[in-house]
């Protein structure tokens, strides 16, 4: 009996943790991309995203499609994006997206680089085909000293960059917005673990 217990427990931690997992992935993000949709009436209108995540999007628009709508979204950025509108307001709407894992992989990679362009000052390297996670960003330290590194990897909490200096582990820098410090260090480069927004605010005070 006891046994069995176990066994239901660790099914229903996996089933816990899965479903966590399922909730990060799905975290609705603000990024403000323009673009247009094509509705099921073969209509076209301009739009701007308000958020957006892996499952699905809000839109802000003149003229938002009805509930139940199959729309076609194509945004700058972000590609074509397929969906059903579960939502809609006088200016909005809300819609689920209608993809395969795989593409919702590949979304969630391109959300995330479009997301922290911006925030982390990010220059895209335009001479080096596209490519997500691609890019060269200025990194401060708290010595006054800033290098340029060529961007590996970066997602919400933190970023792996590529260079030729080696800074100590624990140091603080700051790359645009973000502020965090150096969380790994390997030949030819670190990888740096952002502190949330409230505390960077805190620290930078």
């Amino acid at each position: 009996m006891a046994e069995t217990f176990t066994r239901l427990d660790r099914r229903k931690i996996r089933i816990a943790a899965r479903g966590a997992e399922e909730r990060r992935r799905h975290r609705r993000l603000p990024l403000h991309l323009h673009g247009r949709f094509l509705d099921s009436r073969h209509q076209e209108e301009k739009c701007r995203l308000i958020d957006i995540s892996p499952g699905g999007a809000k839109v802000a628009t003149r003229v938002p499609p009805m509930p139940g709508d199959f729309v076609v979204l194509l945004v700058d950025g972000l590609g074509r994006l397929d969906g059903r509108v579960l939502r809609k307001g006088d200016n909005w709407f809300s819609l689920q997206f209608a993809a395969h894992a795989r593409k919702r992989d590949r979304l969630a990679d391109a959300i995330t680089w479009r997301f922290n362009m911006q925030r982390l000052g990010l220059e895209e390297d335009r001479a080096a085909p596209r490519k997500e996670g691609r890019g060269r960003a200025k990194i401060h330290f708290a010595d006054g000293v800033v290098i340029d590194a060529d961007v590996i990897d970066v997602s919400i909490s933190g970023a792996a960059f590529a260079c030729l200096e080696r800074p100590r582990k624990g140091e603080e820098v700051r790359v645009g917005e973000m502020r965090g410090h150096v969380a790994r260090i390997w030949d030819g480069g670190f990888a740096v673990a952002f502190m949330p927004p409230n505390a960077a605010s805190a620290s930078a005070a």
